[in-house]
């Protein structure tokens, strides 16, 4: 009889356990909890530190693979792999302008969303700052060489209203913490 509980229970949870894995171009619902997991290593080569110039600053941002718990559809949350991204920008006196590479994984201000394979593979992030009277953006990065040493930076800001609330409400000019146009280099 033991016997049995025991393997009942063990069975259960391996059962559990197993959640579903799906391949990084899953485009489609997937089932809850289940996981949408970069199979083929396609995020691998974006991991690490870049580095490029604009107006005089120099940025450096830190790209990460991380496995993030997607919750945003309240009934159907499952886990996914992203790139998440934390920089820093330096003036041409190397006084630092924007840090956040401190934040936990979870709370960076850029994180992945999908890759996009026409007319040429490129992979979109979305930004979110909260300590930038919640700005937001749109980002594309996409390698300009075979060695994956070059990446191709665009940058539209979606900001939509910002408040009498902002502290940089009527700042002029407003801070611009990332470029609209960047080439950067892996460090």
């Amino acid at each position: 009889m033991m016997k049995n509980i025991f393997l009942f229970i063990s069975i259960h949870l391996i059962l559990l356990s197993c959640a579903q894995v799906y391949s990084l171009n899953t485009n489609t619902d997937v089932p809850t909890d289940a996981y949408i997991k970069d199979l083929n290593n396609e995020l691998i080569p974006y991991e690490g530190t870049w580095k490029g110039t604009w107006d005089n600053k120099t940025l450096f941002i830190y790209f990460k693979r991380i496995k993030k718990y997607m919750d945003h559809k309240e009934n159907n949350p499952y886990y996914k792999d992203v790139l998440v991204g934390k920089f820093k920008v330096i003036n041409s006196n190397n006084q630092i302008l924007f840090d956040n590479t401190n934040l936990a994984d979870n709370d960076a201000k850029i994180e992945g969303t999908r890759f996009f394979s026409m007319p040429y593979k490129k992979y979109s992030l979305f930004y979110l700052d909260p300590d930038i009277c919640n700005s937001t953006g749109d980002i594309l990065i996409k390698f300009l060489n075979n060695t994956s040493t070059q990446l191709d930076w665009k940058f539209s800001d979606t900001t939509d209203i910002i408040d009498s609330s902002c502290q940089y409400y009527n700042a002029n000019p407003f801070p611009q913490p990332l470029p609209k146009e960047i080439i950067l280099t892996k460090q």
